[in-house]
């Protein structure tokens, strides 16, 4: 590829090589489109996105969109989701450029030398990304990271429900919906809370996260299994029994259930994402309110999450790391997320996902006017970022267990279980629910073959709950609250 004659070719070749990639390096990130990649740069990128969102092809549209803008001759090639997973349990290869991962790693994937450190100077518009997010990926004055999407643990109710509105405590949220109000995976009606709590990882976050309610301490603690908060863990329980055991633990949920469940009438609340609101209706959504899940009564600072984005330290090439850093600018510009964000169809949702740039969530906001109120989440309530220490893997392997057995020992109100044979009536239920709930603490006198709470056929309700449960390890949903 020749250069342009602009670009003073003969000075270029005067000097050494070290100098030639110092300019070549700075002009690509700094001019953008001023000076095309010099053959032997990059030819392509490799692009790791976070895969847990509603629509992940936007995202691809979007950025190679925006990238073409700047830098048309670099193509993009974006890593299949099913070889990514956000780095929940899996490690950047060396061949991604950039990938994106959940920041609650972040300090793992910083101690194992994943990531390339970036001077502030190398940031664009920093002053517009939320303080949560940017401080969150800033260390001893250069950044790690930078910051694409945001979330939190998020009550979803009806504004028409005062007594939720005005709940700023989990004991006001506990008073407004009561316990053990139902004892099937989906409520039979507007009743009860749904939340997940069926995944290691997401146990062990609500755990982080429901200690730092109770106690403030941040950087987040990481105790042995045997030095657990028991506080913490009888919030948990607390927020399950407002749910059922069964809604709770749930592993066959589809993406975003819980709200498709709401959407269609059941449940009087769940604890979810933003993002799970693109799966509503326009009339549910018009009535829709939503808050952080207060995690205890002593109204500490909340933890929010956030995925963000980093240039793999495993690129030499200095021409070939400004290309990398350039695109990890692009992918959080304002323009791509709100092109990567917004409906992609006229009457349809956008994503609903959290931003990490104010200038996102206000120009949403002109269009989805849920967007203002999202963004009143993070400015009322001066979030920390979610984030564990280097041991983050071993530390959730090491406690996850512990926490979904004593969270899940300690529940009291009992679940449903299939009958052995079909139930057409009161005078059959007695001796079909006496033999169903024999090995399950007895039957509670309450049975029905209507959905949702009979999906295959007749249950009853017993007394107690199947505890192999509490000690499976699967993390099918490794995203907490997906």
């Amino acid at each position: 590829m020749n250069w342009p004659a602009r670009t003073g070719r003969t000075g270029l070749r005067a000097m050494g090589a070290a100098a030639r990639r110092g300019v070549i390096a700075l002009s690509i990130v700094l001019a953008g489109v001023l000076l095309p990649v010099k053959a032997g740069i990059a030819e392509t990128l490799t692009v790791a996105l976070y895969p847990y969102v509603p629509r992940v092809d936007q995202f691809k549209t979007a950025i190679t969109e925006a990238w073409q803008k700047v830098q048309p001759s670099v193509n993009l090639v974006y890593v299949p989701t099913n070889e990514w997973d956000g780095g929940y349990s899996d490690d950047p290869k060396s061949t991604y450029d950039v990938f994106v991962f959940d920041a609650m790693y972040f300090e793992y994937f910083r101690s194992k030398g994943y990531l390339a450190s970036m001077s502030p100077g190398e940031i664009a518009n920093e002053s517009d990304f939320l303080s949560y997010a940017i401080d969150g990926v800033k260390v001893s004055g250069n950044y790690y990271a930078i910051p694409l999407l945001g979330c939190a643990n998020i009550l979803f109710f009806d504004k028409a429900n005062t007594a939720l509105k005005n709940a700023t405590t989990l004991s006001d949220v506990n008073s407004a919906l009561g316990q053990c109000t139902y004892t099937s995976e989906i409520p039979p009606d507007r009743r009860g809370l749904m939340v997940d709590m069926a995944g290691t990882t997401t146990n062990v976050a609500l755990y982080a996260d429901t200690a730092h309610s109770l106690t403030g301490t941040y950087p987040l603690p990481q105790p042995a299994p045997s030095n657990l908060n028991q506080q913490a863990i009888a919030n948990m329980t607390s927020i399950m029994s407002m749910a059922s055991f069964r809604d709770a633990t749930a592993h066959n949920v589809p993406a975003y259930g819980r709200a498709a469940w709401y959407n269609s009438g059941y449940g009087t609340a769940y604890v979810g994402y933003t993002e799970s609101m693109s799966q509503m209706s326009a009339s549910t959504l018009a009535n829709i309110d939503f808050k952080v899940m207060p995690l205890s009564n002593a109204g500490n600072r909340p933890l929010f999450y956030a995925d963000v984005i980093g240039v793999n330290a495993a690129i030499t090439n200095p021409g070939r790391r400004a290309l990398a850093v350039q695109l990890a600018n692009v992918m959080a510009a304002s323009d791509t997320v709100v092109n990567a964000y917004k409906a992609e169809t006229t009457g349809g949702n956008p994503q609903y996902l959290m931003a990490t740039r104010t200038s996102v969530f206000k120009t949403l906001a002109q269009t989805y006017p849920l967007y203002a109120n999202m963004l009143s989440l993070v400015t009322d309530n001066n979030p920390l970022m979610f984030k564990l220490d280097a041991s983050a893997r071993t530390w959730i392997t090491s406690v996850g267990s512990t926490i979904k057995t004593e969270t899940r020992t300690a529940y009291t109100c009992g679940c449903d279980f299939p009958a052995a044979q079909p139930i057409f009536g009161n005078a059959s239920a007695p001796p079909i629910c006496n033999a169903t709930c024999l090995d399950h603490g007895g039957w509670n006198g309450q049975w029905t073959n209507q959905y949702p709470a009979a999906q295959d056929g007749s249950v009853c309700g017993c007394n107690s709950c199947p505890t192999g449960l509490s000690l499976t390890l699967e993390d099918v949903t490794k995203r907490p609250h997906y």
